[in-house]
């Protein structure tokens, strides 16, 4: 319990001081005393700490439930496909000049991903097995990947340059008005999730002991990937896609946390990803999924390894 708490505050402090910080510092100087009636703080300060904090919880708790519910310790919310499904429709956007509306970028992302969403709650009603599900995750993410990379073959070089710089993430595309939006699709998919703790905890064991327990697996099962989808979605559609939090974190959450218990993970790897995802901010000049990849790769390795050793892979 002491060392849940302390956590907790550590990483609560660390977030509020990394968002401090942020908000402060930048290219361009602005005095303390101004900082709160600059547009810069408004438009550019605020949005990049509000994208980081949204991202790094959403992408976390979304790994950290996709890990649980297939037991595999190198599942995240890329497993799904669902990033890849945001991707290929911003290249259709991008690349092939079809139209979203207005909404540009942001809609094109959501409606990737929610397409691929609804393919995977359709796929999960037709099998139980979590491991064909995985597979045909990973499969529709193989086949989109194809098509982008076919779209990229037929691209001129401009629109390649934008669709590129897309690809690498940021937390500098989230607008003032898109804030609210972004928080919205967040808070709904970690409320999908947290209404399934009990059938996450139980899941750890299998979903054999999850129905031993009582629990509606099947309906606990969708609403886990439903939300885990949903955050993907909505960090994609903001952010890009933003690589590594998702299956990194987790296991960042365990080795600090060192519980098995959801009620203590879930906003554990919250924070975590938070924490993480504000780190990274701090180097808006380099791209952002090559300063997660520097974290990311060594804990995968770390999984790997240690997986190894106990026989699990």
């Amino acid at each position: 319990m002491r060392r849940t708490v302390l956590g907790f505050v550590v990483l609560s402090l660390c977030i509020v001081a990394l968002s401090f910080i942020t908000l402060v510092s930048g290219p361009v100087d602005v005095s303390m005393g101004g900082l709160l009636d600059s547009p810069i703080f408004w438009d550019l300060r605020l949005p990049r700490v509000a994208a980081a904090l949204l991202a790094g919880v959403a992408l976390s708790v979304s790994g950290l439930s996709l890990q649980t519910v297939f037991q595999n310790p190198l599942a995240g919310p890329f497993v799904l496909g669902i990033s890849s499904g945001a991707s290929f429709a911003v290249a259709l956007s991008m690349l092939a000049g079809l139209g979203f509306g207005r909404f540009g970028t942001l809609g094109a992302a959501a409606v990737g991903s929610l397409a691929v969403t609804a393919l995977v709650l359709g796929i999960s009603a037709r099998f139980r097995n979590n491991t064909v599900l995985l597979v045909a995750g990973l499969l529709i993410g193989y086949f989109i990947d194809a098509c982008i990379s076919l779209l990229i073959t037929w691209s001129d070089a401009e629109s390649l340059r934008v669709y590129v710089s897309w690809g690498m993430g940021s937390f500098g595309r989230l607008t003032s008005d898109g804030i609210w939006i972004f928080a919205v699709a967040v808070a709904a998919g970690l409320a999908l999730i947290g209404a399934s703790v009990r059938y996450l905890n139980g899941a750890r064991l299998g979903d054999d002991f999850a129905r031993g327990l009582g629990i509606r697996v099947s309906l606990y099962k969708k609403l886990v990937l439903l939300g885990a989808s949903v955050l993907a979605a909505a960090v994609t559609a903001f952010c890009g896609p933003v690589a590594f939090l998702g299956i990194a974190v987790p296991h960042l959450a365990y080795l600090l946390f060192r519980s098995s218990n959801h009620r203590v993970l879930l906003p554990g790897s919250a924070l975590c990803g938070a924490t993480l995802a504000l780190l990274a901010g701090l180097l808006p000049e380099y791209p952002l999924n090559a300063v997660l990849s520097l974290v990311g790769v060594p804990v995968i390795l770390w999984v790997l390894v240690r997986s190894t050793r106990r026989g699990g892979l």
